[in-house]
């Protein structure tokens, strides 16, 4: 007749090893929270770190795409180069950027100089810009009074402007810009707007800025030719072949020895979130080491708790505690550690983010980013486990008669 075999792994009571684990927690709080210190800063370090750089590119990428990142633009480039009036940009290439471009949506061209005008008996000297219609759309201007111009105001040669609110308000105050005149030399227009770029950007719309139709800059200078070429694509993604398209068009339009420069903001973009990795990547490093210092911290505030705790540990042997329920309770001591540390790092790098996200939501809307939450949980709690698994180790081998003989 067999018996059966005894079993091999001894069977681990779970609640009585987490009994244990909480009442040495609870029985040394000052050294459990000591030891937590170091997680409660690593895990609102992970947080923060991810929050601060989500938000930082999702901030300057906005930027950039307020600007138009999905916006190429081309110009005569004049370096050391002679170039003859046949070689300027004129409305015919611009009918065909937007006929022979299959991704151009939105086409506009630009001229401007800097002028003096008298308005409201004020000298102010503003950029004067011609503008094409799309040019509303291309450059996101926000009228913020009256109208931008029609189709109208184009084909008649309506002598009418837009200018920026800064120039309202140095020359009209509280009073309304709209219906008023300008004087530029002989040349008068009428106020049918005021506007400002719903993104400051990196080109002609200054503080001070006069914007007419574009027919109305031959009666003002007597050129009829664009200094700068717009076009917009319906994503960044075509940029880069719109660019090359826009390019290959206006050299075939002119004659050989003309250059033009086109350029889009495509790179600027790449490169702005290149940096942004990178700056992640290094604060997350920081974050990880005040992680891999904690960790340190834990195992050796549990070395030392071994050491103190050497007779209850032979007194559990001699009462019949497995090895491996001896190594759990450690364990379970510092995950109890880590996994607290990680919940008060966390709750408290969530409630600064909102804080602050209440005062600047007007400016920079910070991105509170769960999955780095949900990082910082499992990262934190797992150092503990990493770092506490020697020293449970050691408590668990250590002989039971050697441990009871310890005063």
């Amino acid at each position: 007749m067999r018996f059966p075999e005894a079993t091999k792994e001894p069977m681990i009571r779970w609640e009585e090893s987490f009994r244990f684990a909480l009442v040495a927690i609870a029985g040394d709080k000052l050294k459990a929270a000591l030891a937590m210190l170091g997680v409660v800063i690593g895990s609102a370090a992970i947080v923060l770190v991810v929050t601060i750089a989500s938000t930082g590119k999702v901030y300057v990428i906005s930027q950039i795409e307020g600007i138009g990142a999905n916006l190429a633009y081309a110009t005569l480039d004049r370096n050391g180069l002679s170039s003859t009036l046949e070689d300027e940009l004129t409305p015919d290439d611009l009918a065909a950027v937007r006929q022979a471009v299959p991704a151009v949506v939105a086409v506009a061209g630009t001229y401007d100089i800097q002028v003096d005008l008298q308005l409201r008996g004020k000298v102010l000297h503003p950029r004067l810009v011609g503008v094409t219609r799309d040019f509303e759309k291309i450059r996101n201007l926000r009228i913020t009074a009256g109208r931008y111009f029609d189709a109208e105001d184009f084909l008649a040669k309506f002598k009418v402007c837009l200018i920026t609110e800064h120039m309202a308000q140095i020359a009209f105050g509280l009073d309304p810009a709209i219906g008023n005149t300008l004087r530029l030399d002989q040349f008068r227009c009428t106020i049918i707007g005021t506007f400002k770029e719903g993104v400051p950007t990196f080109g002609q719309i200054q503080d001070d800025t006069l914007l007419v139709p574009f027919p109305l800059v031959k009666d003002i200078t007597g050129d009829n030719f664009f200094q700068v070429l717009y076009a917009q694509a319906a994503s960044s993604d075509q940029v880069p072949a719109m660019t090359q398209q826009m390019d290959y068009l206006l050299k075939h339009r002119h004659r050989e020895a003309a250059r033009y420069s086109v350029e889009n903001l495509s790179s600027l973009l790449q490169m702005a979130k290149k940096i942004s990795l990178a700056m992640s990547a290094v604060l997350l490093a920081i974050a990880a080491l005040t992680l891999v210092i904690a960790g340190t911290g834990i195992m050796n505030i549990m070395l030392v708790n071994i050491s103190q705790r050497t007779q209850e540990i032979g007194i559990r042997k001699a009462l019949g505690a497995h090895p491996a329920e001896i190594r759990l309770q450690f364990l379970l001591e510092a995950f109890f550690i880590s996994f607290t540390g990680a919940v008060l790092g966390v709750v408290t790098s969530l409630a600064l983010v909102w804080s602050i996200a209440r005062l600047i939501r007007n400016t920079v809307p910070l991105c509170t980013s769960w999955m780095a939450v949900g990082v910082a949980l499992v990262v934190s709690s797992g150092v503990g486990v990493l770092f506490g698994y020697r020293p449970a180790s050691q408590a668990a081998n250590l002989n039971p008669i050697d441990a009871l003989r310890i005063e």
